[in-house]
């Protein structure tokens, strides 16, 4: 039971939130500072620590950033790369491949052509805002024709059962029809919008099919990075054994982004509860852990705790809230998170800080409403 004066202190924590997202500063320093170190001039975003590669999500990540920056021409280039460069010179034809970068024969272009649909799903999501927001029909035109794809290509009934996300076209439906799944690609303000936007589409059932199986994927509220559907019911993946890090963290951030009244999103941080108890009882975030009781350790990086800020207020955790802030502005190395600055980890802090400081949220219907609307 949360003691009155704490419920004093949550209380406090979100109304100071809410007063940031009312009037951030004009200039989004996170922002620029990751345009200048991850995006070149032509749009492309770059994942030094990995061979210099580009890959779809960081792609279709920056176009949203750019979006809530209110940055037009970076969108324009960001968009204009991923064209060209992944979908073959047409989005509304192509879903975009995932990987693109050093081949082995020394040649740059596309290593890996199987699209991966959480990018596919940002991308769509991320246009159709766009032509919302700037009043461009050509954005939105293009958005519609990649959902189309994605639900063609990227969404699969199982037989008497439920809806599925790929994580891509090819590789994840094994010969006895399992389905492999990552569910950090399900965001669920994000399916709440497509489905209004696509009110034919499988967007919601989709997310209603994913939050009755949450309490299956993560019986101790620890998301795995990757499970499997299997005849009937959830199975932990046997590739991975259950483990959840990099992948799994974000469902957290997505799950702490929705307005306190989102059905969906109360559903999920109820099941979700075992890991906000994980993180309380250690004072801190670990890198891994296991849908099961052990497999817990490892020093979480920067982006975990920018992941986390969202999900903590809306647990109304101020204690843990405030060390993930502090552990997060600790890690600030001119301008960027960690020592090395890696690309995910400042993916992570735009997205999570820049919820809880007000540049962006996101209304009933998952639509997005950056600062500057």
């Amino acid at each position: 039971m949360i003691r009155p004066m704490r419920w004093l202190v949550c209380l406090l924590t979100l109304l100071s939130a809410q007063t940031a997202r009312a009037a951030p500063p004009p200039v989004w320093d996170d922002w620029r500072a990751f345009d200048d170190a991850f995006i070149d001039v032509q749009g492309r975003v770059i994942d030094w620590t990995e061979r210099a590669r580009t890959v779809s999500e960081g792609q279709a990540y920056a176009l949203f950033f750019a979006l809530v920056a209110n940055d037009r021409k970076r969108f324009a280039q960001i968009l204009d790369w991923t064209e060209k460069n992944l979908a073959y010179g047409d989005l509304r034809q192509n879903l975009p491949a995932w990987h693109w970068g050093a081949r082995d024969d020394g040649s740059w272009g596309i290593v890996d052509a199987n699209p991966a649909s959480d990018a596919d799903l940002w991308l769509a999501y991320t246009l159709i805002e766009a032509g919302r927001l700037w009043k461009q029909p050509d954005y939105r035109a293009t958005g519609r024709a990649l959902l189309a794809q994605i639900a063609a290509r990227e969404v699969v009934r199982m037989p008497g059962g439920p809806y599925l996300l790929l994580p891509g076209p090819q590789g994840f439906v094994g010969d006895d029809n399992s389905v492999r799944i990552n569910p950090s690609y399900y965001m669920p303000l994000q399916l709440a919008a497509l489905q209004n936007e696509d009110p034919q589409g499988p967007w919601l059932r989709l997310l209603r099919d994913y939050v009755a199986l949450l309490p299956q994927i993560a019986p101790l509220g620890r998301v795995p990075d990757w499970t499997l559907w299997r005849t009937d019911r959830i199975v932990v993946d046997p590739k991975t054994g259950g483990v959840g890090s990099y992948d799994a963290i974000r469902a957290y951030l997505w799950a702490g982004l929705a307005p306190i009244n989102n059905p969906h999103a109360q559903q999920m941080r109820v099941a979700l509860l075992g890991f906000h108890d994980l993180v309380v009882e250690l004072k801190r975030a670990p890198e891994k852990w296991t849908t099961g009781n052990s497999g817990v350790g490892g020093e979480a990086p920067p982006g975990f705790y920018a992941a986390l800020l969202p999900y903590l207020l809306t647990v109304s955790d101020p204690d843990s809230y405030q060390r993930a802030r502090a552990r997060l502005a600790a890690s600030r190395v001119d301008g960027l998170y960690g020592k090395p600055a890696r690309y995910y980890d400042q993916v992570l802090t735009l997205f999570g800080k820049g919820y809880v400081d007000g540049r962006y949220r996101f209304d009933a219907h998952g639509r997005v409403i950056p600062s500057w609307q």
